[in-house]
């Protein structure tokens, strides 16, 4: 049988906790305003006092900073070269664009890794001066433009373009 007296409250934990469930369900931020989680989550556990939805954001960003650095340093560590692959699409309107940019690498126990490394709006006008300053940017940030063996670019129309000004670039 479980020791009741065991338990002990810590009021952050949930809160990451908390946050934590929200990324990996991705939730909206307003699951925090809606009475019936409230009531739910009161009925599991009295104490806690529910955050605000700026409170979980900035949980959200500092959980998000960790996984970054954390990434970050296995990648900078990794003896390996990165493979980097790009997804790129648009909304209806075709004004605002988005593009995921992944590694992929083999660790020391050679198991293949992958790391979303960043999600980024892409302003328009969506040309190849545009992509190739929005990847660059992010293989700088991630200091991998020295360690980068291949970029794969899905079927976008300025893709082949903007790629020979990155590789003019690195």
């Amino acid at each position: 049988m479980a020791n009741v007296n065991a338990y002990h409250f810590d009021q952050d934990e949930l809160r990451k906790e908390l946050a934590c469930m929200i990324i990996l369900y991705e939730y909206p931020l307003s699951i925090i305003d809606h009475i019936g989680f409230r009531r739910y989550s009161t009925s599991f556990q009295s104490f806690f006092k529910m955050v605000c939805r700026n409170t979980i954001k900035k949980d959200i960003m500092s959980i998000y900073d960790h996984e970054m650095e954390k990434s970050m340093y296995e990648i900078e560590k990794n003896r390996s070269r990165i493979a980097i692959t790009t997804d790129m699409w648009t909304l209806q309107n075709k004004m605002r664009g988005f593009m995921v940019v992944t590694t992929h690498f083999i660790d020391d126990f050679w198991r293949l890794q992958s790391r979303v490394m960043r999600f980024i709006y892409v302003p328009s006008p969506h040309t190849k001066e545009v992509f190739s300053d929005v990847l660059l940017q992010t293989l700088l940030e991630w200091n991998i433009d020295r360690k980068s063996s291949t970029m794969t670019v899905d079927n976008y129309s300025t893709n082949e373009a903007f790629m020979n000004i990155i590789l003019g670039k690195l």
